[in-house]
C-alpha cells in the first residue's frame, strides 16, 4: 500500500510539472537592445527570435529580459499563439540591461528557453505565428512584452540513415575473467553521470563476470581512478556531428581500434552526442549494447544541433539497443517512441552506501561548522552543483531573499562556484547586491562535498531539469532532508511531507514558499523526514543491488545475441 501511495504522489506532482516543456541550455548571441525602456514599474522584451524569423526546425531558442521595479521576477510564461510552450529559465546574467536602467535585479533579468515544437508541427501549426511573453513579479504584478511575429516552416522529411557495414563475429570470452565489455561515455571530469559510471564499474567489478574497457570522448580527472581500478581507458576525441562523412569516418576508425579487442558487449553512458558513437561501433561489431540514459530532454532538443543524417544514425542505434536503462519513469517515457519491443527498463541507480555510513559515524558537525565559518545555531540550507542556469541558483538566491527577514538564523550556501565562470560571477554579484547578503555565500567547487551534507539542515535542489540527481540521493543517505522541484524523477523519489519536500519548478514564489515551509517546520519533524529519506535510499538505492541488476541485464543481452532470441528480462 505504501508503494501505491508513493506512485500516486509522484503522478500528482508530474501532472502539474509535465504541463510545461523543459528547455535545454541555449546561449545564442544577445542582440543589441534597440529601444529605451519606457517609464513605469516594469519593462522587458523578447530579444530572439527576431520579428519575421522563419523557424525551420523542431526546436526554437527564445530569450529576452524582464525587470520589475517592485522586485524580482517570479516566472515567465512563453506562448506560441494560444499554445503554452512552458516557463522560461530565469536569472540569466544581462549586463546590458543593468547599464540601461537601475531597476532591482536588472543584472540577472534575462530569461531563456529552448522550446520543443515537434508536437505543434505534427498538429499542423505551420505558417504565420506569434510569440508572447507574459511575466509575473514576486508581488503578483504581471507584464506582457511586445509580441513577436514568426513563421513556422514545415519540418523536413526524416533522412534515411546510412547502412553500416555488415557486423563482424565477436570474439570469445576473455580467458575466463569475464565478458569483454566496451564502455562508451562522454567525459571523465567530475559530474553526476560520470560518478554514476564510476560507482557502477566498481559494482560490476565486485560482482564479477565482466572485463571493462572505457572509451571516452573527453579526458578528465577520473581517468586516473579508472586506471587504478585496472580498467583500461581510450580517449577517442569528440566525433564530428555536423558532417555525415566525417562522422562515419571516425566511427570506422574507432571500430577498427575496437575489433582486435573482441568485445562481447557495449555499455553506453548518457544520450549525448559525445556518447552515442559507442552504440554505432557496437552495431558495426555485431555486439549488443545496453544504454544508460540520464538526460530528461526530448530527443528533438538534445540532438537538435546534429546534422539530420547523424541524428538519424543516433536514433537508429538507440532503437537497436538491447536495452535502455533509465533512473526515472518520466525520463523513460520521453525516449520510449525510439525504442523497439519495449526494451526500456526503469532501474533507479544505486550508491555505495558503506563509505557514506562510515563518514557519518565519525562526522563532527560542530568542528566542520567552525572550519567553514558557519555559526553553530545557523539553519543551513545547501545547494550543491556547478553553477549553471539549469540548476537555478540565481532564482534560489532571489527566492531566499524574499523570506530571509523572517528567518534571521537561516544561511544559504551554494557549493559549486568557479571564479572565471560568468554564471558564478553573476550569482556572486546577485548575492552581494542583496540586502540579505550576509546570509548567503558562494563556495568554490570541490570534489569533497561530504562535509556540506553533514553540516546542512536541508539540501535544496532548485533545478528545472533533473532525472534523479546524485546529490539528492547522497544527501538522503546522510539523513539530510531535501527540498526539491517536482521535475521528472524527483517526485518518484520524494513523497512530499514524508521523505522530503517538493515545490513547483521555474516559479520563484513557489520556491520561496518551499524554503519558508522548511524553515517553519519543527526540528523533530525535520529529523523524522531525514530518517525516512535515509531508510528509503538504503532500501532502494544500494549499489550492490543496482550492479547486480545491470549485470544481469548485460548477461541477458549477451545470451540473447548468442541464441538469436529476444530479451525477456523483467523490470523488477
Amino acid at each position: 500500500m505504501k508503494r501505491l501511495d508513493e506512485r500516486a504522489n509522484a503522478v500528482q506532482w508530474r501532472l502539474r510539472a509535465m504541463k510545461r516543456l523543459w528547455s535545454a541550455e541555449a546561449e545564442p548571441e544577445m542582440p543589441f537592445l534597440d529601444r529605451e525602456p519606457p517609464e513605469g514599474g516594469s519593462v522587458g522584451q523578447i530579444d530572439y527570435p527576431l520579428a519575421a524569423t522563419e523557424v525551420d526546425g523542431e526546436t526554437l531558442n527564445i530569450g529576452g529580459w524582464v525587470a520589475f521595479e517592485s522586485g524580482p521576477t517570479a516566472r515567465v510564461e512563453i506562448w506560441l499563439d494560444n499554445r503554452s510552450l512552458g516557463r522560461a529559465r530565469l536569472g540569466i546574467p544581462r549586463a546590458d540591461v543593468e547599464e540601461m536602467n537601475d531597476l532591482p535585479h536588472a543584472a540577472v533579468a534575462g530569461f531563456e528557453m529552448t522550446a520543443d515544437l515537434s508536437q505543434a508541427l505534427a498538429e499542423g501549426a505551420t505558417g504565420a505565428a506569434t510569440l508572447r511573453m507574459v511575466a509575473t513579479a514576486a508581488d503578483g504584478r504581471s507584464y506582457e512584452a511586445e509580441r513577436v511575429p514568426i513563421v513556422l516552416a514545415p519540418p523536413p522529411p526524416a533522412p534515411e540513415p546510412s547502412s553500416p557495414p555488415p557486423p563482424v563475429v565477436p570474439g570469445t570470452a576473455n580467458g575466463g575473467q569475464g565478458r569483454r565489455l566496451l564502455v562508451a561515455t562522454h567525459q571523465l571530469n567530475l559530474g553526476g553521470a560520470q560518478l554514476y559510471l564510476m560507482d557502477l564499474l566498481r559494482g560490476l567489478l565486485d560482482r564479477g563476470g565482466f572485463a571493462p574497457t572505457v572509451v571516452s570522448a573527453m579526458d578528465g580527472s577520473l581517468r586516473g581512478e579508472l586506471e587504478a581500478m585496472g580498467i583500461p581507458v581510450h580517449i577517442s576525441g569528440v566525433f564530428p556531428m555536423e558532417d555525415l562523412s566525417a562522422h562515419l569516418g571516425r566511427v570506422e576508425e574507432l571500430t577498427a581500434w575496437a575489433r582486435p579487442h573482441e568485445f562481447e558487449l557495449a555499455f553506453v553512458n548518457t544520450a549525448t552526442a559525445l556518447s552515442f558513437p559507442g552504440a554505432e561501433v557496437a552495431a558495426r561489431l555485431g555486439i549488443p549494447a545496453v544504454w544508460a540514459i540520464h538526460e530528461s530532454f526530448a530527443p528533438s532538443i538534445i540532438w537538435a544541433p546534429l546534422d539530420p543524417e547523424v541524428r538519424a544514425l543516433g536514433e537508429e542505434a538507440l532503437s537497436g539497443a538491447a536495452f535502455a536503462v533509465f533512473e526515472a519513469e518520466a525520463t523513460q517515457r520521453i525516449f520510449e517512441p525510439l525504442l523497439d519491443d519495449e526494451r526500456g527498463r526503469n532501474i533507479p541507480y544505486g550508491l555505495d552506501l558503506a563509505p557514506i555510513a562510515a563518514k557519518r559515524e565519525s562526522f563532527d558537525n560542530a568542528a566542520a561548522r567552525r572550519e567553514a565559518v558557519i555559526p553553530a545555531d545557523a539553519e543551513l540550507l545547501v545547494c550543491i552543483g556547478t553553477v549553471e542556469p539549469r540548476k537555478a541558483q540565481i532564482p534560489l538566491a532571489q527566492a531566499f531573499e524574499l523570506i530571509a527577514a523572517r528567518h534571521p538564523h537561516a544561511q544559504l550556501a551554494f557549493v559549486g562556484g568557479k571564479s572565471t565562470d560568468p554564471h558564478s560571477v553573476a550569482l556572486e554579484e546577485c548575492i552581494a547586491a542583496s540586502p540579505h547578503s550576509s546570509q548567503m555565500r558562494l563556495i568554490p567547487i570541490t570534489p569533497d562535498v561530504d562535509p556540506w551534507y553533514g553540516m546542512a539542515d536541508v539540501l535544496v535542489c532548485a533545478s528545472d531539469i533533473e532525472s534523479l540527481p546524485r546529490t539528492v540521493l547522497e544527501a538522503m543517505a546522510w539523513e539530510t532532508p531535501v527540498l526539491a522541484t517536482s521535475v521528472f524523477g524527483l517526485p518518484e523519489l520524494i513523497t512530499d511531507g514524508e521523505t522530503g519536500w517538493l515545490c513547483e519548478p521555474r516559479d520563484l514564489k513557489q520556491l520561496a514558499a518551499g524554503v519558508d515551509r522548511f524553515l517553519s517546520t519543527p526540528a523533530e519533524e525535520r529529523r523524522r523526514i531525514g530518517r525516512a529519506s535515509r531508510e528509503l535510499v538504503e532500501q532502494r538505492h544500494d549499489l550492490g543491488t543496482y550492479a547486480e541488476r545491470i549485470g544481469s541485464l548485460l548477461e541477458q543481452a549477451a545470451k540473447d545475441k548468442e541464441s538469436g532470441g529476444q530479451s525477456s528480462v523483467a523490470t523488477s
